[in-house]
């Protein structure tokens, strides 16, 4: 981004500092950290909310395969979607639920920590700032206000779009203002 792409103006939005969109490049760019998986000790409570859903009848046996065949295929789930899955299931299903419809309903999670919300963030400010560049490059382009060098620095698809709208013309190695139409001896300009 240092590039002498123009600025927005004092009444358009701020544009960031370069500092600032490393930061949140850094931030959106950055994989989630890992989510807490549900212990022994809560996949166990979960199961036992379950369990006021009507069952088959099983013995203890049963019932302890049963609850280690759900834990073989479930417990590698962070805590917050165990309790999605619990919740959803609760608020559905009229028997105990399989496994498969238990992981049809964690197909349905979607996370939402601090650590989305802020990547969330980051792309927001990202996208708006780049907007608010392009705007503003636009802008300068229409009024005619970019010298060589600016229109050089633009990112190609810009140039393109403003070469679209009439305001560029491609010119061997890049892009430049349409030359004038001068009139003629004689014509009419």
């Amino acid at each position: 981004m240092g590039s002498p792409l123009p600025s927005t103006s004092k009444s358009e939005v701020a544009a960031l500092t370069v500092s600032e969109v490393r930061e949140l490049q850094a931030i959106a760019s950055a994989p989630l950290p890992a989510l807490k998986i549900c212990t022994d000790e809560g996949f166990a409570r979960c199961m036992a909310m379950l369990d006021i859903l009507p069952r088959r009848r099983a013995d203890e046996l049963a019932g302890s395969v049963m609850l280690a065949a759900y834990r073989r295929k479930l417990g590698s789930l962070p805590n917050q979607q165990m309790t999605f899955i619990v919740d959803e299931a609760l608020g559905r299903c009229k028997w105990f639920p399989t496994i498969a419809e238990l992981l049809e309903i964690s197909a349905e999670w979607r996370r939402d920590d601090e650590a989305v919300r802020a990547k969330g963030r980051a792309e927001v400010a990202l996208r708006n700032d780049r907007q608010a560049r392009y705007d503003a490059a636009m802008a300068a382009l229409r009024r005619g206000e970019l010298d060589a060098a600016a229109i050089a620095a633009l990112p190609l698809p810009w140039a393109e779009s403003a070469a679209r709208l009439g305001w560029l013309v491609r010119v061997e190695g890049g892009f430049a203002y349409p030359k004038p139409v001068v009139a003629q001896e004689g014509e009419a300009a």
